[in-house]
């Protein structure tokens, strides 16, 4: 588990976001099946003080990626993530 120099945060607060980010990856692991799941890397925002994780997805040699904060906002998105990938993440997000 790294945390960013820049998190003053308490401890739980960082294990609490950490936690609903793994949540959410677990969905996607589950629910996406046409794209692989690559590199996921943990942010630091210092604006929102909160852990954003960064997921990409690969399929074939191309990859997409996209930011999500611990409460499900997204917060940056791959300029050509594809609409169909978008809509699965979305459902299985909602279906939980």
């Amino acid at each position: 588990m790294k945390f960013s120099i820049y998190d003053t945060r308490p401890l739980v607060e960082k294990q609490n976001d950490l936690r609903a980010l793994d949540s959410i990856q677990a969905i996607l692991e589950n629910s996406i099946a046409d794209n692989a799941l690559e590199k996921p890397e943990n942010l630091y925002d210092q604006d929102n003080r909160e852990i954003l994780r960064k997921l990409e997805f690969s399929k074939g040699d191309r990859s997409f990626y996209f930011v999500i904060s611990p409460y499900g906002d997204w917060c940056f998105l791959h300029p050509r993530f594809p609409r169909s990938l978008l809509m699965d993440i979305h459902n299985a997000l909602n279906q939980e």
